[in-house]
């Protein structure tokens, strides 16, 4: 009988003992498990700030992004105008000049006449007088009178016709 009970403890207590063992370690892993889940909680809680921060960066940046493209966008349109006036510039400097006479003020009862004013230089020169330079050039004459007959009157007035002048009155101020 003694042998039996030895039998039946030999192996109930090494079964106790793993037992007891196995209960130890759950017991040990449900601890640090919950300490993990406590830290890693803990780690969920530090992230959720950091998220919201890069959510807010990354919209500032994709914001100063579209403002760079908006600013370039710009500074290619204003490229573009400073090449189209300097070609407009260039153009305007190989042109030669215009110089307009104008006579009268502009008013309510007043309409602007337009007319082309030549000077023949050559009958001047060869009568010794002086010629301007500015006769090498267009001239323009801008009358603002209330009629043609007014405007004809004070272009020969301007620019007599005994003095070697020739004045011609475009055909819109005819109308």
């Amino acid at each position: 009988m003694i042998d039996g009970v030895r039998a039946i403890v030999d192996s109930v207590v090494p079964l106790a003992a793993a037992v007891g063992v196995l209960g130890h370690l759950c017991w040990i892993g449900i601890r640090r498990g919950g300490m993990g889940a406590a830290g890693l909680n803990r780690l969920r809680g530090a992230l959720v700030p950091l998220r919201e921060r890069l959510e807010s960066e990354s919209e500032a940046l994709r914001d100063l992004r579209c403002r760079s493209e908006q600013a370039q966008e710009r500074l290619t349109a204003a490229e573009q105008r400073i090449q189209q006036m300097e070609r407009q510039i260039a153009a305007l400097e190989k042109a030669p000049p215009v110089f307009i006479h104008t006579r009268g003020d502009p008013g309510t009862n007043r309409r602007p006449f337009r007319a082309e004013v030549s000077f023949d230089a050559t009958a001047a020169r060869a009568a010794g007088r002086p010629v301007s330079p500015v006769w090498r050039y267009g001239n323009r004459l801008v009358i603002h009178t209330i009629d043609m007959t007014a405007a004809r009157r004070e272009a020969d007035h301007l620019f007599p016709e005994k003095g070697g002048y020739k004045t011609y009155f475009h055909a819109s101020a005819l109308h």
